[in-house]
């Protein structure tokens, strides 16, 4: 069984990945998936070229579209791993992640999709995790992070999963709940989706706080419609009760729902055009 690590990164941060990349190991492989100008297509390619020299177990790949999510299904369509690790350029994997990762697959041979834990330097949690291994559900992949999850790429492509390009950074519209969208349709596709509460990964530390912005607030109620239909505009409220804390510095609990609930009613507008 090969693990291959999917790596997406954009413009002059590959240049910092290849000088810290990850180690070798007999059983992975990696994909490096490059967003990059047009003009700036041959800046890198000397230290691409240097670096690719040394390790053949990495693939390179660029792209000039904007757009994580879309990244992601660029480098899906040309992975070859048996199993597929999704991450960002920024993450740092735990010494015995791999070997972790490939053993959950030999433990849970029915999963199509495992979710491992993240912490923080400091060795403290990223977010709280159930203890024991359990089957995901619409309501707990709402937790998930993107560079948490490892998935069966035959698996992925028997039913025809792929990222949704409306979300994601750089998405066109909607910057957020990527990794939600990604698990809530795998399990509507009928996909087997497991957390196996061991730490693969190790997350730089976040600013304290977190910037509920317009924009953000608005992507947010499109991904509810798009993830759970009609029944968003409740959760729109739902959620504001519940983070009201978060994000009262900038916003009224009234403007939070009333920009939730725009967003919501602009990605159903948008799904009606693009099936008219």
């Amino acid at each position: 069984m090969i693990l291959e690590v999917i790596v997406t990164t954009m413009n002059d941060n590959v240049i910092t990945l290849i000088e810290n990349f990850y180690p070798i190991h007999e059983n992975v492989i990696y994909l490096i998936s490059h967003q990059i100008t047009k003009q700036n297509v041959n800046i890198y390619q000397k230290d691409l070229d240097r670096f690719l020299q040394d390790r053949h177990d990495v693939s390179y790949i660029y792209y000039f579209e904007k757009g994580l999510s879309r990244n992601r299904n660029r480098s899906m369509a040309v992975s070859k791993g048996d199993i597929c690790l999704v991450t960002d350029d920024d993450i740092k994997f735990k010494p015995n992640a791999y070997d972790i990762i490939l053993q959950s697959f030999k433990e849970l041979p029915d999963a199509d999709i495992i979710t491992y834990k993240t912490e923080f330097p400091n060795k403290t949690a990223y977010k709280k995790y159930k203890k024991r291994i359990c089957k995901h559900t619409k309501r707990s992949i709402m937790r998930i992070s993107s560079f948490e999850i490892a998935y069966k790429r035959q698996s992925i492509e028997k039913v025809g999963l792929k990222w949704d390009e409306h979300f994601g950074l750089g998405g066109i519209p909607y910057t957020n709940h990527m990794e939600n969208i990604f698990m809530i349709d795998a399990l509507k596709l009928g996909l087997e989706a497991y957390l196996y509460p061991k730490t693969t990964v190790i997350h730089p530390f976040m600013n304290s706080g977190f910037d509920y912005s317009e924009h953000l607030v608005f992507s947010k109620g499109a991904a509810f419609y798009r993830m759970f239909g009609k029944l968003s505009y409740i959760l729109d409220i739902l959620y504001a009760a519940k983070k009201i804390r978060d994000y009262s510095r900038q916003l009224s609990f009234l403007k939070f729902i009333k920009l939730s609930i725009k967003g919501s009613l602009d990605y159903k507008r948008k799904m009606v055009r693009e099936t008219s």
